[in-house]
């Protein structure tokens, strides 16, 4: 399984723009015939399709892209298997985990929910809303190649804050219940526990744990997960942990008790009956491929 991050985009073949933090590619023309093995993601990632037609696979799960659709996928997904039309081409943004951290401090919290509480999400935009898109790639690739100035950085963040605002516009008009109210407050606690739990050099905490992290009562914490997300607070770290857990389990390189050690379980057999009980199989079956 090969891995998508910074590393590996500057050390790739492809003509991606790219600076330590944001990644840039518009070019699918010598990629659409090639066999592309799985991939781990690690990154935010933001595709426009402006042509043609995809369909992608990740974690066992198959979608079908087509133009005008808008993809948002968080870090740590696996993509599987996809397949391109002759005509495809996508606007395709790459963002690190700690620039999106950033990013969040200038916009509302609606922008940092939705990156961080799905794995991934297909919108699908109007031809004024991808031609704006098309706009803000041309202006970010400018950008990018452009010599550093004083206020670089800072044009570079209020022109994703911009973007930010406009996909939040999207998902809001075709996702209107989920997002129909702000709470500034709850807000707040739900995106540091986000950032938290995705931190990988963070180690997974309870209920508890992190309610005394954010100084405040483990009954008020999950009342702000239940209404932000509709998942309790212990319903996301388990789905963070099993997906993590999942990833890890398709590296032969660890065996499962080593796993359990990284997961932070007590012992193997704990962590076999927590990921049978979320998964419906065992470790070793999941790792054999028998999935539910």
């Amino acid at each position: 399984m090969e891995k998508l991050d910074f590393q590996a985009i500057v050390e790739g073949k492809f003509n991606f723009h790219c600076n330590d933090h944001i990644a840039l590619f518009n070019d699918f023309e010598g990629v659409r015939n090639l066999t592309i093995p799985d991939v781990l993601v690690e990154g935010f990632l933001f595709a426009v399709v402006t042509h043609g037609q995809a369909q992608i696979s990740i974690d066992d799960k198959t979608y079908q892209l087509k133009e005008g659709d808008v993809f948002t996928c968080k870090p740590r997904n696996i993509f599987e298997r996809s397949m391109m039309s002759m005509d495809f081409n996508a606007l395709l943004l790459f963002l690190s985990p700690e620039y999106v951290a950033q990013l969040s401090q200038m916009v509302r919290m609606e922008w940092t929910y939705s990156m961080f509480s799905s794995s991934h999400r297909i919108l699908h935009a109007d031809e004024i809303v991808v031609n704006r898109y098309r706009l803000y790639f041309d202006l970010l690739q400018n950008h990018l190649s452009s010599p550093e100035t004083s206020h670089k950085e800072m044009s570079l963040r209020l022109l994703f804050a911009s973007m930010a605002y406009d996909l939040h516009d999207l998902q809001k008009f075709q996702d209107e219940e989920l997002l129909c109210q702000t709470y500034s407050s709850g807000e707040n606690i739900l995106r540091q526990f986000m950032q938290h739990l995705h931190d990988p050099s963070q180690p997974y905490l309870n209920v508890n744990e992190y309610a005394n992290l954010f100084h405040i009562t483990p009954k008020y914490f999950s009342s702000v997960c239940k209404r932000l997300t509709g998942r309790t607070a212990n319903q996301l770290i388990s789905d963070e942990i099993v997906r993590s857990a999942q990833i890890s389990l398709r590296d032969s390189s660890k065996s499962i008790k080593q796993i359990a050690a990284m997961m932070g379980f007590k012992n193997q057999s704990h962590f076999g009956r927590f990921f049978r009980q979320q998964t419906g199989v065992s470790p070793q079956q999941y790792r054999e491929g028998k999935t539910l």
